[in-house]
């Protein structure tokens, strides 16, 4: 049976492993970029990828370092 303890721990550990995208921004940068957060991956699709140059939605800009889904898979979370 696991304790809230070890559940808070295991979810502590999986924040920091190898293949995990986190970034620091100050209160203004997240309040302009919460605007994006709930938006899907096909709205708003006027930005390019900084890696291949593929059309990107303002999510993407925004929660996955200017990348298209496979450019930041790739980087972040490597097979």
């Amino acid at each position: 049976m696991k304790t809230a303890a070890n559940k808070n721990k295991q979810k502590e550990d999986n924040l920091w492993k190898e293949g995990s995208f986190t970034e620091t921004m100050s209160s203004k940068e997240l309040e302009k970029k919460m605007k994006t957060f709930h938006q899907k991956h096909d709205e708003d699709v006027n930005y390019d990828c900084k890696e291949c140059g593929k059309k990107i939605s303002a999510h993407q800009r925004d929660w996955h370092d200017n990348m298209c889904e496979n450019c930041f898979d790739k980087k972040y979370y490597k097979p």
